[in-house]
């Protein structure tokens, strides 16, 4: 089978059968996605990508240390 765009967000592959993709169909149903983050309170470090962090920092507290003690040593 041949896979098409989704015609609402023109981002997701859906089958010619389908209207939207799962993530527009949440979305018209007024359903939360996986994809939404408002409801987390902490993210995954970009840093070492296994530490979590507060929504206002760069950083984890562990990468931030590393850092500011790289910086100091040099």
């Amino acid at each position: 089978m041949k896979y098409i765009k989704c015609p609402r967000c023109g981002i997701n592959y859906i089958l010619p059968y389908q209207q939207h993709c799962s993530v527009c169909k949440d979305e018209l149903e007024g359903r939360k996605s996986i994809f939404d983050t408002e409801d987390y309170d902490s993210l995954i470090c970009p840093y070492c990508e296994k530490n979590t962090m507060d929504i206002d920092e760069v950083m984890c507290k562990q990468c931030a240390k590393r850092r500011s003690k790289k910086q100091t040593d040099d």
